[in-house]
């Protein structure tokens, strides 16, 4: 049978039952069939893909090369990704299947990934602000830092010493501390909620300005159990996106890091705090 039959079956224009079941069939007992069947398929789908042409932020783009640069040091994969994995190994070992063919695949994801429609922030309302709510502690503790009522427990400028005080102050998940030309490390906080210790730490500009970051890990936020925050602001910090709310001055950025969300609250510029953030 002509692997050309294969282009209207995926495009739906056989209309005899019999040969439509004959193609199955092959697609489902052959190889040849089948790699054929899913190439095509991820061809036409790449194509298909209905999308609003907008330039993609900066971070996104990085994020983008950096997860396409590790994916070149392929990994032996598990049981549940094999079917995956020797799809897209064949595509490359295949000797009739072009080269050629295989980066206008990958051109074609990653052009959707970039033009894609970027997800609208969510909005947070007031009600949503109760004490035990993430947004609404760091905008609390910010106020209290620069009205003097909160100081740091340790000052140091270097992220080791701070790491090293938040382990040793009962802190359970792994902190992140990075530097920065524009800020200085001030100093660090160590809080505790519900019995857990919770990380917080404090760079200071030349100008006397003030950026303050409060981290936890995602696991603490996802059970709710610890400290809580918008169901609808994790989604949408777990696919690569920062928000950013500005007002009376500040700017409220939030940030997720690794396996961290990082609230980020500062009278610095606005340009300065989301380039810095944003783009780690």
């Amino acid at each position: 049978m002509n692997k050309e039959l294969i282009t209207a079956y995926i495009d739906n224009e056989i209309k005899e039952a019999s040969i439509k079941d004959e193609i199955k069939h092959l697609i489902d007992v052959d190889p040849e069939y089948r790699f054929e069947y899913q190439v095509q398929s991820l061809v036409k789908k790449a194509a298909r893909e209905k999308y609003k042409r907008q330039q993609a932020p900066e971070h996104l783009r990085q994020r983008i090369i950096n997860q396409i640069a590790s994916e070149i040091n392929v990994k032996t994969p598990s049981r549940s990704s094999e079917k995956e994995f020797s799809f897209w190994a064949g595509l490359f070992s295949k000797p009739a299947f072009s080269f050629a063919t295989a980066i206008i695949i990958i051109i074609s994801v990653v052009l959707i990934l970039f033009n894609r429609t970027p997800q609208q922030p969510p909005v947070i309302s007031e009600d949503q602000l109760t004490p035990d709510n993430m947004f609404y502690q760091a905008q609390n503790n910010f106020e209290a830092i620069i009205q003097g009522k909160l100081a740091p427990q340790i000052i140091a400028d270097n992220p080791e010493t701070i790491q090293q005080f938040f382990q040793t102050s009962g802190v359970k998940y792994s902190t992140l501390i990075p530097t920065f030309k524009e800020w200085k490390l001030l100093g660090a906080v160590v809080s505790e909620d519900k019995g857990e210790k919770l990380a917080h730490h404090v760079y200071i500009g030349k100008k006397g300005e003030i950026v303050y970051v409060f981290q936890v890990d995602e696991s603490y936020l996802k059970s709710h159990e610890i400290i809580s925050l918008d169901e609808n602001l994790i989604e949408y910090l777990d696919q690569g996106n920062c928000y950013i709310k500005t007002e009376n001055q500040k700017v409220l950025l939030f940030k997720k890091i690794d396996h961290n969300i990082c609230a980020i609250v500062s009278n610095a510029p606005l340009q300065e705090v989301q380039n810095n953030f944003c783009n780690i």
